[in-house]
Order: structure tokens, then sequence, then C-alpha cells
């Protein structure tokens, strides 16, 4: 049915009207001018497609009004409006009319001449990104809603369907959404609200629809930053859950992003400033009349609606003269509610409509003492709800208590988990629930998923309860999570990043209710922790690690700290390494985090789990490097190595070695271990997701981490490689926090010092936008302090100093990385020399170089020294003093084996040594060192050498 339905709109899409700058598009209700939508409401389109139909001809005041209005009776003022606002859109002149012309007390004439033409359906080609959900039957009795809650967006951008649960506002909501698809250049997204019980999570469950990777933090900012560009309609679905942080992010959206407009659906309005509320009303019904016959009853949308219901789902019912007053019973005993009217309709088959009439009274009578006016509406549809629930076998009565726990969708194996002690064909009794609308079925991806009506879901949660069923079946759901989970770890190599979260991703919903379950008064801490472990790799492959670092702590604090808390310990070993990981990247390197993984390596070594143990000393080595206490990292990593039981192991043991050797300024140890690095074969080796050590991608860590290391030993165009050959891995991982961390850590350094200053410049780009989006605040102070650095290399020390000055402060407190510090500290104290203020730059670069030695953070310590000299060349500070500092630079650099540090202090030296009228000298100088290059002779220093060949020639 939906694919003939997409061919009659292909087909009908196919015919194109031309005139003048503008294309119509009747079958799509497309009107385009110079290939841009036109905004244009659905019926002043639906006149102008009646005019150029029959184009030259009359058409008459009465026509246009049953075109435009159909079964509805309109002042003949609405059509002369609609008429003004399509001159208006055309640009036609009333008094010289050219497209559109009045014929005085009888209609209009369209006068323009147009052609008919047939063109390639370029549809799938040009569609903006559309989530909609697909309706498979045509919503009955809501032109007129439609229509109007369409107009109400030429004076509103928000616009709320409210009304009682079940009346069909999420019906309505996608019919305009669809109609007015062709207005937004850049498409619509629309977001289920029904799951979502912590409103906290709104704006990530946003972020996540739009795949906007997830972040530790509030993402409302990416969400800012994607909207503000973008002409889009956003549609918000069941909001009365969540009410106020819809309000919040709807008001904070609307503000920030001027383009976009929101449809909203709720029980009630969200009370924002602009809002227009349009309170759906019920299906309209038969009065209450003598001699109703069935052709005056289905003029009413309530009572077509359930005729064509009940006569689609496959019975010989027969709508007559005698049953038109029974079938306006029932629907109005439902109010009206669309949702009501469906259930009732399904269960002619089996009750017939008297049957269906008599159990519906018997339950109104019982939950309203006779007066069902006494009860707000959204209770008469629980009584439809409980009619039909009380209507179900037994068996499937009982399975459908168990899926009401799942918090979204499910696949069926999952519904086979929860229901595998019932003596009954869990299958069967789900197809039976689907047949009978009380579970929903989406089966256009390659397995088909179910979820239940929200409506539906809240009535059979409370039924689980009052069976005392809820505990029983929530553990069973912590038990299928556990194991769904663990096999998620044995996959999270073997699959693609988009199929593991396809597979897996949709398991959050569940993870946090049980997680609310389990820590809840009547809930077991104990499930509590294990669903926490096993959640611990789904967290960081979303990038939730705010909401990792919330679980875990709470788990931790869960555990009974009495003599049962040795029985969890490989479990609260699991959780300190969690913990350790996701403090580090929500507060930074400061101590909790190496504190977290020296509990973890305790526990570790009681168990006598090496592979344990060497998870870590992984995590102190990381913790320890970011903050600076390199000899301390060595040692761990050292030891790491001496656990290595895989060659994926060594392999990240010889990674470990060769970053910490480099931060101490050790190349050539560096350079060892990371050949050794690059020798081991792990393409074979399969790494557990349930491992910190393997969470972030190491072949991406592998391909970047010797760039710089190249470029300081003579390598540029092997490190300019390296580097795009890494972050073009870590684009394709899709993974955020690895992107930012190849673009800020080695990307930026790499192409700053070899002087690509506009590839540098493209680079700083992508990674502020990039952490901006995903809120990744750390990241996003790394790139303005590489922006700052950037302008005082080119000059602009007026903007870079006061910007890097401030980038530092930021710096300091994320703890995030100290590596950079005092390199940033280099460039400040140049950028301040330049300015001529030599003082505080002399101190700035003499406290670098203090810091360095102190902390054994050597890798930097040559160019800081060369730096010293160059400031004291400018500040008159002393030829003598300046030429130190430069051999000093040069010793070092020798001796670290950084040839291109050495070539920048030659420089330098050469510099000042023609200066004192030894231009043969300099030459000689400059030459011993620049002829020890094989490659590289664009970079900045090489063409800066052979400027100071020609100049002492």
């Amino acid at each position: 049915m939906q694919g003939q339905a997409s061919a009659q709109a292909t087909a009908a899409a196919d015919v194109v009207t031309t005139f003048g700058a503008f294309f119509l598009y009747p079958g799509r209700h497309l009107l385009l001018k110079d290939d841009e939508p036109v905004t244009i409401g659905s019926r002043a389109l639906d006149i102008l497609i009646a005019l150029t139909e029959r184009a030259g001809e009359l058409v008459t005041k009465d026509e246009l009004i049953a075109r435009a209005w159909p079964n509805a009776i309109v002042e003949e003022s609405n059509l002369r409006a609609q008429i003004a606002l399509l001159r208006k859109v055309l640009g036609d002149d009333q008094a010289a009319a050219r497209f559109i012309a009045a014929v005085p007390s009888r209609g209009y004439r369209f006068i323009a001449p147009l052609s008919h033409s047939q063109v390639e359906n370029r549809a799938d080609a040009t569609a903006a990104p559309n989530n909609l959900p697909r309706q498979l039957t045509r919503p009955i009795g809501r032109d007129e809603a439609i229509k109007v809650v369409e107009g109400r967006f030429h004076r509103s951008r928000l616009v709320t369907i409210v009304g009682p649960g079940g009346i069909g506002k999420t019906t309505v909501a996608i019919s305009v959404a669809e109609q007015m698809s062709s207005s937004y250049k850049h498409g619509l997204c629309f977001l289920d609200l029904a799951p979502l019980t912590n409103s906290q999570l709104l704006p990530s469950i946003l972020a996540s629809e739009l795949r906007l990777p997830e972040t530790s933090g509030d993402p409302t900012a990416s969400l800012i930053t994607y909207f503000r560009e973008k002409r889009l309609l956003l549609v918000l679905d069941s909001c009365e859950l969540v009410l106020g942080a819809t309000a919040l992010l709807a008001e904070t959206l609307l503000r920030e992003a001027a383009q976009i407009n929101i449809l909203a659906t709720s029980r009630e309005a969200l009370r924002v400033e602009g809002e227009s509320v349009y309170r759906l009303p019920p299906l309209e019904m038969p009065p209450l009349t003598a001699g109703l016959t069935a052709a005056d009853a289905l003029e009413f949308p309530a009572i077509r609606l359930f005729v064509e219901r009940a006569t689609s789902s496959g019975s010989e019912y027969r709508f007559d003269d005698d049953e038109a007053p029974l079938v306006t019973h029932i629907c109005r005993q439902l109010d009206g509610i669309a949702l009501a009217i469906e259930l009732a309709a399904g269960r002619v088959e089996a009750f017939g409509t008297r049957g269906i009439a008599e159990l519906l009274n018997d339950h109104l009578r019982l939950l309203t003492g006779g007066r069902r006016t006494a009860l707000p509406r959204h209770q008469t549809l629980a009584a439809m709800i409980d009619w039909s629930y009380g209507a179900l076998p037994e068996g499937e009565r009982t399975v459908l208590r168990r899926l009401a726990v799942f918090a979204g969708d499910f696949g069926r194996e999952a519904a086979h988990a929860l229901a595998e002690d019932i003596e009954c064909d869990v299958s069967t009794q789900l197809a039976h629930l689907v047949a009978k609308s009380l579970v929903a079925a989406d089966a256009r991806g390659k397995v088909a998923r179910y979820r239940l009506l929200d409506t539906t879901r809240a009535y059979v949660l409370h039924k689980l309860r009052e069976k005392g069923e809820f505990d029983g079946v929530m553990r069973r759901l912590a038990n299928y999570l556990c194991d769904a989970l663990e096999r998620s770890h044995e996959e999270v190599e073997a699959l693609s990043s988009d199929e593991w979260l396809l597979r897996y991703g949709p398991h959050i919903n569940n993870v946090r209710f049980v997680l609310d379950w389990a820590y809840a008064d009547s809930g077991d801490v104990e499930i509590g922790s294990a669903v926490t472990v096993a959640a611990i790799p789904l967290w960081y492959q979303l990038s939730l690690v705010d909401e990792c670092l919330t679980s875990v702590r709470r788990a931790l604090l869960g555990i009974d700290p009495g003599e049962r808390r040795d029985e969890h310990a490989r479990q609260i070993m699991q959780l300190y390494r969690a913990l350790g990981l996701a403090q580090a990247f929500k507060v930074g390197f400061a101590p909790q985090a190496p504190a977290a993984f020296g509990k973890a390596l305790e526990i570790s070594e009681q168990l006598g789990d090496v592979d344990a143990q060497a998870e870590a000393l992984w995590g102190l080595w990381f913790a320890q490097v970011g903050m600076g206490e390199y000899r301390a990292s060595l040692r761990n990593a050292e030891r790491f190595l001496t656990l290595a039981q895989s060659g994926l192991d060594r392999f990240i043991g010889d990674r470990m070695l060769s970053m910490t050797l480099f931060c101490m300024g050790d190349f050539r140890g560096s350079r060892r271990h990371a050949d050794l690095m690059l020798a081991h074969d792990v393409s074979v080796e399969a790494a557990s997701a349930s491992s910190v050590r393997f969470r972030f991608g190491q072949s991406v860590s592998a391909r970047i981490q010797p760039a710089q290391l190249l470029w300081m030993q003579g390598f540029p165009d092997q490190a300019i490689r390296a580097v795009e050959a890494a972050v073009e891995a870590a684009r394709v991982s899709g993974h955020a926090i690895s992107l930012c961390e190849a673009l800020a850590r080695w990307s930026c350094p790499v192409l700053v010092h070899i002087g690509e200053l506009a590839a540098a410049d493209a680079a700083i780009t992508e990674l502020l936008d990039l952490a901006k989006m995903n809120a990744l605040g750390p990241w996003e102070v790394f790139g303005r302090c590489w922006k700052a650095a950037l302008l005082i290399q080119r000059g602009l020390s007026e903007s870079g100093v006061p910007l890097l000055r401030n980038g530092l402060a930021e710096l300091r407190q994320v703890k995030l990385f100290t590596l950079y510090n005092v390199r940033f500290l280099g460039f400040l104290a140049d950028g301040l020399s330049s300015l001529g203020q030599h003082a505080e730059a002399l101190a700035l670069v003499e406290e670098a170089i203090s810091a360095s030695e102190e902390k054994e953070e050597l890798w930097c310590v040559a160019e800081l020294r060369r730096l010293k000299g160059d400031i004291l060349r400018r500040g008159g500070g002393g030829m003598e003093s300046a030429e130190q500092c430069f051999l000093q630079s040069i010793d070092l650099a020798r001796r670290q084996d950084a040839l291109s540090w050495e070539l920048r202090a030659t420089i330098s030296l050469a510099q000042l040594t023609r200066d004192r009228g030894d231009p043969a000298s300099a030459r000689q100088l400059l030459a011993a060192v620049y002829e020890r290059f094989t490659e590289g002779f664009d970079t900045a220093d090489m063409r800066a050498a052979r400027a100071l060949f020609a100049e002492t020639s």
C-alpha cells in the first residue's frame, strides 16, 4: 500500500507547469521560483493549481472556494484574502495584472502564458533530510485541522497541537510536516519524546537524532551551532512528560536560530513566548437524533474512521442504517478520540458492535460511577485500553505486561528474553498484539522493531505493578541487558561504528530505566552495579562521558561497605577504572583520576589478574602523562610492558613508552619504541570494548604519535603525511574526542612548527568548530591557544598575545594534557617581545625553561633557549648572552637528535654572526646543518635558511 502511494506521488510529481520564473508541481504541492521553494499556504496553492489547470478560462468563486475549503462554508472575504496573498507571492499588481485577473462578481482567470511538461523525477537526488514516520493510512477528518495548523506558521514560529492522549495529535503533526516539507531547505527532524523520562537528557536525545556526536556536557550549545544556519522544521512529539525542558529548549533554539520553526504536540501548552496553541478537537460525530441513516452518519469523520478500520481488518463487517446509531453511540462514548475509536473498530470481528458497546458501557460505568463527564478525557482513553486489555487471552496479557518495561523500541529476541518462562509461543503472542494495535511494529529495516504506544505502556506498567510482577520483570530486563551488552563487547571491533550503534545504541533507554529502578527504594543495587559495569562501553561508544561518570559514582556509593564488598571486588575494580577515565575527560587530569586508577590497580593485584593490572597501569600512565608526571608515567609504562601478554598489549606498551620519552626529550628512545610499535602486527587481534586501554582507537594514535617526532628529527614531509593519514582515520572513526585529540595535540603543532600556516588555520578552525559543536570545552581551549600561536607566527601579536594569555589561564584550569603549556609560554614570550615588552617576555621564557627542567619535560627546551636568545637580542640584553643561549640550544638539540630545533637555533646564531660582520662564518655554520636534511626543503625554516645563504653570499 505504501509502495503504491509512493509510486503515485512520484508519477504526479513528474508534471511541471511553468510560467514566468515559477515552476509549479501540482502533484508535490510545490511552487519553486528560480529553483528555490516559495513559502505559500496550502489554500493559496490549491487556488493557484485550480487556476492553472484551466488557464485562460473563468474559474468561479464558488469553484475556488470548494477547491480550497472542501466541505466547509466560508465567507467570500476568505477567498479574496487568499487571492491577495497569492498575488503578493507572485509579485502581481492588481492594477496591471500579469498572472491573475479578476472577473468582477464572477471569479478569476489565469492570464499568463504557461506550459506543461514531463520532467525526470529528481526527488531522491534533491530531497532534504526527513525522518518523519511513515503513515500507512490516510488521516480521516483532519483536513481542516491540518490547514489551520499550517496557516499558523504564517504568524508564529512555534505551533503546539494540544489535546488528550490518543486524539490524533501526532497524525496531524506528521501530515502538516509533510505538507510543509517543500518550504524547508534543510528538511525536517522528528523527535518522539514519549520514551523520555529524564528531562535533562532532552538536548542529548535531540543531538543524537541529528547524528551529532554525543558529548560529556550539555549539548545545547552544539544544537544552537547546528540550527543557526538551517531553515528546518523541528517536530517535537509527545512533550507532556518533559514539558519544562521542552519549553526551555524550544525558547532557546527559536531565540538563537532565526530560520527554524517548531511544531510540537502535547497534552498541555508549552507556555513559551510567541507560541500559537491549537487545541485539536475530537473527531466530529453525528448529533443525538432519531432516524440517523448510514449515509448521514458517514458524513462525520468519527464514523468514517470506525467503519474504515473495521472493514480493513479483514472482517465481513457491513455498515448499514441499523448499525449507524450503535456505531455513533460507541464513538460518542469514546469522546471522538481517534486512537480509542481505532482500538474499538479493531475488535469488531471478535465481539461485534453490540458486544463492544456493552463491554465499553460496563467499564465506563465502573470507572465513573455513572457520571462519565466527571473524569478528564485521558481517563476515557484509559477505559478504552482497560477494555482492550481485558479482552486479551491470558497469554497475550502476560506478554504485554512483560513488554511494558521496554523504554522505547525492542526486538523479537528481547521480547523472548523477558517472556521465556511463559508456556506459550512468544512470537505468536507478539504477532497477535501487533495485529490488535497494542504493539506497533516497524518493519522498514532488515529486522522488525516493536514498541508500545506511550498510553498503552503507561497503563500496562500500572497493571504490572498491580500484579506484583514489576520487580521480577525488571530483573529479567537487567539480566537481558547484561547478556546483550556482553555480546556487544565482542563485536565492537568486528562491526563498523554505525552498525554497532544501530544494533546496541537503542539499549541506552533500557539501561537508564533499569538503573532508575535499581537505585530506587524497592530496587536492587547489586543488579544496578552489574548493569552499570555492562553499560560502560555503551556510554563511551555514545560519548556519554557525563552520564557514565554519574552512574559509576552512584554504583560505587551503592556497594555495601561490609564483608560482602569483597565478593564484588572485580566489579568494584571495573567501576574504578571507568571512574578514572570519566573523571579525566570530565574534570581534567586532577588527582582524582590517578587515585581511581590506583585503587583499580590495588584490587587487580589482590585478585592476581594480570590483564586487569595492565588496564589499571594504562590508566595511571594516561593520567600521569596528562598531569606532566613523566618519571612516574615512565615507570608505569615499563611495568605495563613487562605484563604484556599479547602483541596488541606490546604494541600499546611501546606506544606508552614512546609517548613518555618524547615528552622527556629522549627522541632517540621515543623513535626506537615508535618503530617497535609500528612493527607489531595487531591486525588479527581483537580488542575488548570492556578494556579502557582500547576505548579510543589505537590505530589513530599509532599513526599520529610519530608525526611531531618525525618533524623534530628532520623529516617534515613524512610528518605531514602521518598527520594527514591519522586525521583522516579519526574522521572516519566518527569519534569526536579522537578527532579533537588528533587535531589539538598533533596536527596543529606539526603544521604550525613546519610553517604550513594556511593548513594550520584550517585544522584549528575544524578543531574549534568540532569542540564547540560537541561541547568539548578542554579541546576548545586548546584550539584557542593554537589560534593565538598562529596569529603570533603571522606577525599579528596585538591580537594573539591577549588571546593566548587568556587561553593559558583556562588551560591550567581544565588540566587536560599539560604537554603544550610550556610551548605556549614560549609563543607568548615571542609575541610579547615582538611588541617591545622584552622584560616580561624574558621572565616568561625563563619560567618556561625552569618548569621544563623541573618536570623533566624537555621536548621543547632547546627551542625555549633559542627564544630566550632572540629576546635578549631584540631587547639589547647583550650579544654574548644571546650567543650563549643559541649555543646551549644547538648542543641540546644535537644530543636529543632534534635536527629541526638545531636548524632553528643555527639560523638565529648565523644571523647574530652576520650582524657582527662575519657573513662567511655565518654561512659555514648554517651549511653544516642544512646539508643534513634530505626532505622538507619548502618548509618555512628551510626557506629562511636559503634566504640567509643569499644574504651572506
